[in-house]
C-alpha cells in the first residue's frame, strides 16, 4: 500500500479519499504504541528490581507470566489453549515460528527458557531474559553439556524449562528436524517431555504476520503486528513423553511427529 505524507493523509481523510481501513490501522498503531511504551518500561523496572534482589520476595517466573499476558493484550494476540495441560514440571519443547512464541509460552504457565548466549548482551531483550531466569547455551561443540548440568536440578525440583529444538524459526506450516541434545536433560532428571504445538492465524486481510524469518527486523515486524486488528495463536499440548528407557533421538523424533500431526490437521 502506498504511504502518504501526514499532511496528505489528513487532506485525504477530510475529502473521504482514504479508506477507513487505513485510517483505522493508523489509529490502532498509535493507541497500541501508547500502551506498549510504558509496558516495556514497566518490564525494565521489574527486571531492575529483580537484579537488585527483589527475587527473594517476588517469583521471577510469575512476573514473566504476568508481564507477557499484558504484552499479548497490547498486541491484540488472542491465546487459545487446548489439549491436556501438564500437571507437573518438565522439559517443554515447541516448534518455533516467531519471537512471539516466547511471550506466548510465558503467558501459558510459569517456566524458564533456554536461549543462545548472545541474547544476554542484547539491549532490553537481554535484560528481560536475565530477569526471567533464562538459561544460556554456548553454541558449538560441547556447549550443551554445561547447560544440561544447570537444567537438571531445576527440572528435578519440579520446574519447567522451554526449548525450541529446531534451533531457528520457520513459516509455521511444517517442522524442521529437531536437535536431540537437550532432550538429555529430561532423561537425566527423569522428568517428562511436554510437547507443545504453536499455530498462528492469519489476519483479517489473509496476511501471515506471525512468522519472523528471513530478513525480517524486529521493529518492522512489531509495527506490522501493531497495525493489525489481531491474531489468534493456538497452543496445543500434545501427549507427554516419558523419558525412561528412551534415547535422546527417540524423544526428539516423538516430539517432532506429534507437532507435525497438529500442524497438518485443520485448525479448530
Amino acid at each position: 500500500m502506498m504511504s502518504l505524507p501526514r499532511s496528505e493523509v489528513d487532506e485525504a481523510l477530510a475529502a473521504g479519499r482514504l479508506p477507513a481501513r487505513a485510517a483505522g490501522s493508523r489509529l490502532r498503531l498509535a493507541g497500541r504504541l501508547l500502551l506498549l511504551i510504558p509496558h516495556l518500561a514497566y518490564g525494565l523496572l521489574l527486571a531492575l528490581a529483580l537484579r537488585m534482589g527483589a527475587g527473594r520476595r517476588l517469583d521471577p517466573q510469575l512476573l514473566a507470566q504476568h508481564w507477557s499476558r499484558g504484552l499479548l493484550r497490547i498486541l491484540g494476540l488472542r491465546l487459545k489453549l487446548s489439549g491436556p495441560a501438564p500437571r507437573e514440571g518438565g522439559l517443554i519443547v515447541a516448534n518455533h515460528v516467531s519471537w512471539l512464541d516466547i511471550p506466548v509460552l510465558f503467558a501459558s504457565r510459569p517456566l524458564r527458557f533456554v536461549s543462545k548466549s548472545e541474547v544476554r548482551h542484547w539491549p532490553i531483550a537481554g535484560w528481560l531474559a536475565d530477569a526471567a531466569g533464562t538459561f544460556y547455551i554456548r553454541r558449538g561443540k560441547g556447549g550443551s553439556r554445561p547447560l544440561i548440568r544447570r537444567l537438571r536440578p531445576h527440572l528435578e525440583s519440579g520446574g519447567s524449562v522451554a526449548v525450541f529444538p529446531e534451533g531457528t524459526t520457520t513459516a509455521g506450516r511444517e517442522v524442521m528436524a529437531f536437535h536431540p541434545r537437550l532432550f538429555a536433560a529430561a532423561i537425566e532428571s527423569r522428568r517428562p517431555v511436554h510437547v507443545v504445538a504453536l499455530r498462528y492465524s492469519r489476519d483479517s486481510d489473509g496476511a501471515d504476520l506471525a512468522p519472523f524469518i528471513g530478513d525480517d527486523d524486529l521493529v518492522s515486524h512489531l509495527l506490522r503486528l501493531l497495525r493489525s486488528p489481531g491474531l489468534t495463536v493456538e497452543l496445543r499440548y500434545c501427549a507427554e513423553l516419558c523419558p525412561q528407557q528412551r534415547s535422546r533421538e527417540d524423544l526428539a523424533n516423538g516430539a517432532h511427529a506429534a507437532i507435525s500431526r497438529v500442524l497438518q490437521a485443520p485448525p479448530e
